[in-house]
């Protein structure tokens, strides 16, 4: 009950991050937290907030509450490798990056992120599969890729409206 109840907040927080409304964006990803402290999507919707208030370090720990909440969701360790990179901090970008192309070989916007990352930091980083054994992480099926932007608000959650 609680999650359908904190559904709504996070598409608002959403509509006010897409709107330039970061504080906003901020409270409403924060109510949808304190309803239920189990939704992904209000974590990470609170890290690309606290992003666009270039509040970094804050940023961080939202995006890692959202791995730890839901550790196979993609969106979260690209948008951790993301802020990373914003800060500076490439090697941890890169690590990031693997995570989320780990559970989703193709997630476009991870794969560019890696390839961008190889290129500034002069190293090619050593393919792997998933923990599953299967070919959804092959990290190195990118090569022919086209180039995507690498935004948070490309990354938003999809959230989905709750049933009339």
């Amino acid at each position: 009950m609680a999650e359908s109840e904190a559904t709504p907040l996070v598409q608002q927080s959403a509509d006010h991050y897409q709107a330039g409304r970061f504080e906003e964006a901020l409270n409403s990803a924060r109510q949808a937290i304190e309803i239920d402290e189990r939704l992904t999507d209000a974590y990470t919707v609170l890290g690309v907030a606290l992003s666009g208030l270039e509040r970094n370090e804050e940023a961080v720990s939202a995006f890692q509450k959202a791995i730890q909440v839901s550790p196979y969701n993609t969106s979260a360790y690209y948008n951790l490798a993301l802020q990373h990179y914003q800060m500076g901090y490439k090697n941890d970008a890169t690590a990031m990056a693997q995570e989320a192309i780990r559970t989703d070989g193709k997630h476009k916007r991870a794969i560019e992120l890696m390839k961008k990352l190889e290129t500034e930091l002069h190293v090619e980083v050593a393919p792997y599969q998933t923990s599953l054994g299967d070919d959804r992480g092959a990290a190195y099926r990118y090569q022919n890729d086209a180039p995507q932007p690498t935004t948070f608000e490309d990354e938003l959650p999809p959230i989905q409206k709750p049933p009339a």
